[in-house]
């Protein structure tokens, strides 16, 4: 039998094998949706070659888009800037199909760089999906508030607010309803990774998807084919689910952020002495990225320092660097240094 039969062959047999195990309809549409897309180049019209006089010509278009872009407004551009001019002094700008990594030991503030990102974004005229796998809808809504009123979260709960603080909050809704941009929440308990990619390429199709946010990469369930191809393996099946996000970002041409745990031997680490190699799982987590930060926060006096150390790691389009900002945790606020 010809080979390339042969594949099509096996994913016929696969889909028959799926639906006899009646896998669940949106893991099998996230299941089959990959897996055409490797069968055809991993490229959206399926011609993954370039010929040398076909880059003269991709080149040249990909100039003419860069000046047109340069003449245009600041604020009509849509460009995936930071929020933090320390961010955009060492790091460019977000491209598509990149993957970026945010990692930390735990409890130092992933999240809150994170919705922060995401926020400035939506500020900037983009759509973003939020995806958190952990954090609930009541959770989000207050850190969100907490951030834009200085109010914290426990306050605003238990309704222990002063006239002013009142007003404050009824204040914050008409501010983000006026952004041009906005953010798609997807609350993922229990779901993998597949099941994940197929409501991301739903909302992408409907326009509402210009860049995702994965808040954390640990937490996705494992599917029955991960379950199948890697056992128990932990670390197999982070890999295969970064392996899904990467294909997903490259083919629909959506730049991804994830947030992604450390070992325990990076945990332990100094500033000085970690880098990406400490991530749980580092392997995929960090080939497969185009951009890696690490956060740290010195533990002083029975707490953490509001101080974070920032650490560009990898970074395919410019140079690593460090420096240092500050957070205001209670209110999951980040700022540059005054210098």
């Amino acid at each position: 039998m010809d080979p390339e039969i042969a594949v099509y062959e096996a994913l016929a047999k696969e889909i028959l094998r799926r639906c006899l195990a009646e896998t669940p309809v949106t893991e099998l549409y996230g299941w089959l949706a990959e897996s055409l897309k490797r069968l055809g180049g991993g490229t959206q019209d399926g011609n993954a070659a370039m010929t040398w006089a076909e880059s003269f010509v991709f080149t040249d278009q990909m100039l003419e888009r860069f000046r047109m872009q340069a003449g245009l407004p600041p604020n009509e551009r849509k460009e995936l800037t930071w929020p933090w001019a320390s961010w955009n002094k060492y790091m460019d700008k977000l491209q598509p199909g990149f993957l970026a990594t945010i990692t930390a030991p735990d409890g130092q503030g992933k999240s809150t760089y994170v919705e922060s990102v995401a926020e400035h974004w939506a500020r900037g005229q983009h759509n973003v999906v939020y995806v958190h796998f952990e954090l609930n809808r009541q959770v989000m809504m207050l850190r969100r508030l907490a951030r834009h009123t200085s109010i914290e979260p426990r306050q605003i709960r238990g309704w222990d607010l002063t006239p002013e603080q009142e007003s404050q909050i009824r204040q914050i809704r008409p501010l983000l309803e006026s952004w041009d941009g906005h953010i798609t929440y997807v609350h993922t308990p229990d779901w993998n990774m597949e099941r994940t990619i197929a409501e991301l390429r739903r909302l992408n199709a409907e326009g509402l998807c210009d860049v995702v946010v994965v808040d954390y990469l640990e937490k996705a369930a494992a599917s029955k084919r991960q379950i199948q191809l890697f056992g128990s393996n932990l670390y197999a099946r982070e890999a295969d689910n970064v392996e899904l996000l990467k294909s997903f970002a490259e083919t629909a041409e959506v730049p991804v952020v994830m947030v992604a745990q450390m070992s325990k031997a990076g945990k332990s680490a100094s500033f000085n002495t970690m880098d990406r190699t400490g991530m749980r799982g580092a392997g995929e987590k960090s080939e497969k990225a185009n951009l890696v930060v690490m956060l740290r926060r010195e533990h002083e006096n029975g707490a953490y320092s509001p101080i974070v150390k920032v650490l560009i790691d990898k970074q395919t389009m410019g140079p690593t660097a460090s420096f240092e900002q500050i957070m205001r945790p209670a209110y999951f606020q980040v700022a540059d240094l005054a210098v």
